[in-house]
């Protein structure tokens, strides 16, 4: 798998199981043949993404050191017998696996004892409602020496857009958590209620896991940490979509807020982000080489996506008879526009456009 990616780490593993459980399901009432066997590699230890992560998932998956699966993949290339079917490394899949099964994962009585005391020593009170923030920025790669093309603007914002956003949320009681591996920008806006955990001393690969998958909801910009509050089921709010294809289209528990996307002057529908095909862009340089410019939300706007979700989250996700109208236009669109290669990769397409959004731009946006 692909134990290098925060993401790819967190939901490999709690796909494959919720599939493995939806087709044991299926087929309960049949004959229980075949018996298949998953044989996982979490990778080298120094390279995993996180090891606590890792460690949570050998208490529920068949691993094997990574010499030992390599060595069996060598083997099946010079024996075709012996060779293994290797499913392709993917966060998403056709079954709406998320959506029809309980989280994989979850923590001992000793883990949360742990936790509490921990998040204490940051002046975070785990009894009381946090939120997770993830805002996707250049500084992770760069401090490993990796270099993003240009491209990559598409994708990397900067915190201070969402300084508002977590103002408004620390004021309404939330406790607001800006999450991180510690190479990101400062969050620079000083409140009581806003904690820049991703530039603590006392961050953990522990508390990473443990914060990202006990926040009431999560706010993020589609990156590592979110795909844990997916694993663990707790909701998500992302803020500026862009690249369709590579979204979590097919969990209900994902609400989104598409970026504007300009060709030739003029915002593109999403009937045209359809037609045009740019909806199946994966390489965000595609985007700059067809001349689509984003345009990214101002914090204002920000500040009311999420303030609006935040009323939605406590409404118990109780929406209007218009805004699902709104919502299901928007999906059917969506699932007409991706066609074949949505049902493959996403199932049914179950991810809702945030009414805040629909409410403000959904007359240009559904056109």
């Amino acid at each position: 798998m692909a134990f290098h990616r925060f993401g790819h780490l967190a939901l490999e593993p709690e796909q494959m199981l919720s599939n493995r459980e939806i087709e044991t399901n299926a087929r309960s009432t049949r004959n229980p043949f075949p018996i298949v066997v998953d044989i996982w590699s979490l990778g080298p230890r120094r390279l995993q993404a996180n090891r606590y992560l890792a460690k949570k998932w050998k208490l529920r998956i068949a691993t094997m050191p990574s010499w030992v699966v390599n060595a069996l993949f060598q083997a099946g290339a010079k024996i075709p017998a012996l060779q293994l079917d290797t499913p392709k490394l993917s966060i998403y899949g056709p079954n709406n696996a998320l959506d029809k099964s309980a989280s994989h994962l979850s923590f001992t009585g000793r883990e949360v004892l742990r936790a509490q005391r921990e998040l204490a020593r940051m002046g975070i009170d785990s009894n009381k409602s946090f939120v997770c923030l993830v805002v996707r920025d250049s500084g992770h790669y760069m401090s490993s020496g990796e270099n993003e093309s240009v491209g990559y603007n598409l994708l990397n914002t900067d915190i201070s857009t969402f300084e508002l956003a977590a103002q408004s949320l620390a004021e309404r009681g939330y406790q607001v958590i800006r999450m991180g591996a510690g190479s990101e920008k400062p969050i620079s806006i000083k409140h009581p209620n806003i904690f820049d955990y991703a530039k603590s001393k006392l961050r953990s690969p522990f508390l990473d896991i443990y914060i990202a998958g006990n926040c009431s909801f999560a706010v993020s910009t589609q990156t590592g940490p979110d795909c844990v509050s997916l694993a663990f089921r707790r909701p998500v709010c992302y803020i500026d979509i862009a690249r369709y294809n590579q979204f979590f289209l097919g969990t209900n528990i994902a609400y989104w807020n598409p970026t504007t996307l300009i060709k030739n002057g003029s915002r593109m529908t999403l009937q045209q982000v359809m037609d045009s095909g740019v909806a199946l862009l994966k390489d965000p340089d595609d985007f700059e080489k067809l001349g689509i410019v984003s345009v990214r939300s101002t914090p204002e706007s920000i500040r009311d996506l999420v303030m609006g979700y935040a009323q939605l989250y406590e409404n118990g996700f109780v929406v209007t008879e218009e805004e699902k109208k709104s919502a299901k236009l928007a999906n059917d669109i969506i699932e007409s526009g991706m066609g074949q290669f949505a049902l493959n990769k996403f199932g049914k397409i179950t991810a809702q456009v945030n009414p805040v959004f629909l409410r403000q731009q959904g007359d240009w946006f559904l056109a």
